[in-house]
């Protein structure tokens, strides 16, 4: 699921791409990453592979911000003893950094994680004066990863900002649970709404989004249960548990809109489609007076509650198992007018029925 997201949907696969292609052009990154974001690792790995073969040159290195202040880590870090001892006090870390031209820091891409908000100025201050003395030769790359989006808003000019909600929208998200859910053993009828429920329950998790596709008519069945044995039993990939802040009135409402829009349109096709084969014996019945006190005097007018009265009272000649199925979808289509979300099964039947 991993290579799903960051090789196949686009506009993540874009994002990567951005990475990469602003950190061969020599300008250092401001990357703003939730703390949820799908796959990092892959994100890490996909990034130092496209850099090796862009600039076989450089080196890759991903650094957990150190405790002491940046510039004295990297001269420690990146420069020969000899070098280091000509370092004199008054001078400072950036300026010094930034004019030698014998340290191997100048041959870094060098990843930046685990920043406290408190250093994030200091880090940005020093690569912006680092880069401004940087002459002849090529600069060391940063890429600054924070989790602090407004900070990104409001951070001064001299890296590229990048950040990941500016760039992944709920179409992408979507995009993702549709070509996963191609992939389970689901049946065919039911990814769109499998692929609909889980992207709307679970958009701002990619990771929980693919736990989710991946239990297939299971969460179907019970997606309040699944979503909760998830939390008590998965791990992200980076380790940490699942976070789900919704509650059960919230998912309620949640599965009630994706059922609205996959499932009603359903039972109007149903509605139509019956209306089509019982024409004659409707057109017999009416006028007749709708539930609201309205007259009726089209078939293609009545509504599926109404077609039920007609079948009941022999108006329309149905079998019984047409008859249990018009009740079926009366009885579906009163749920969701009424804010009711349906049976599992109940939204099987009439998914598998699209044909009509």
């Amino acid at each position: 699921m991993d290579r799903l997201w960051w090789n196949h949907i686009t506009k993540a696969h874009k994002f990567m791409e951005d990475i990469v292609h602003t950190a061969v052009e020599g300008k250092s990154i401001l990357l703003s990453l939730p703390e949820n974001v799908p796959w990092r690792n892959t994100l890490l790995e996909l990034v130092e592979d496209q850099l090796k073969l862009e600039n076989p040159k450089n080196s890759f290195e991903i650094i957990s911000c150190p405790e002491e202040e940046a510039g004295l880590y990297l001269l420690n870090q990146f420069c020969p003893e000899e070098r280091r001892s000509s370092y004199r006090y008054g001078m400072t870390y950036a300026s010094f950094l930034g004019q030698c031209e014998d340290t191997v820091l100048n041959d870094r891409y060098l990843w930046i994680t685990d920043i406290p908000e408190t250093k994030y100025d200091e880090w940005m201050n020093f690569i912006i004066e680092y880069n401004k003395n940087v002459t002849n030769k090529t600069p060391a790359i940063f890429i600054l990863e924070i989790n602090k989006e407004s900070f990104v808003h409001s951070a001064k000019k001299g890296l590229k900002k990048m950040i990941f909600s500016q760039n992944i929208g709920a179409y992408d998200q979507f995009a993702f649970c549709a070509l996963a859910a191609t992939e389970n053993s689901c049946k065919d009828y039911l990814r769109p709404y499998l692929a609909e429920l889980v992207a709307t329950l679970c958009r701002d998790d990619m990771e929980l989004c693919a736990e989710c596709v991946r239990m297939g008519s299971r969460f179907l069945e019970d997606p309040i249960r699944v979503i909760h044995q998830i939390k008590e039993e998965k791990y992200r990939s980076d380790g940490n548990a699942y976070c789900f802040s919704k509650n059960n009135e919230e998912i309620k409402t949640f599965i009630w809109e994706t059922q609205l829009k996959h499932v009603f349109p359903a039972i109007e096709k149903y509605r139509s489609h019956f209306i089509k084969k019982y024409y004659a014996a409707i057109q017999s019945a009416l006028p007749i007076s709708s539930s609201y006190g309205e007259l009726v005097d089209k078939p293609e007018d009545v509504e599926i509650g109404t077609l039920l009265y007609l079948a009941a009272n022999g108006r329309i000649l149905v079998n019984t198992n047409e008859y249990q199925e018009l009740e079926l979808y009366r009885n579906s289509r009163n749920k969701l007018a009424h804010l009711n979300i349906l049976e599992s099964d109940a939204v099987e039947l009439i998914l598998s029925a699209r044909a009509y």
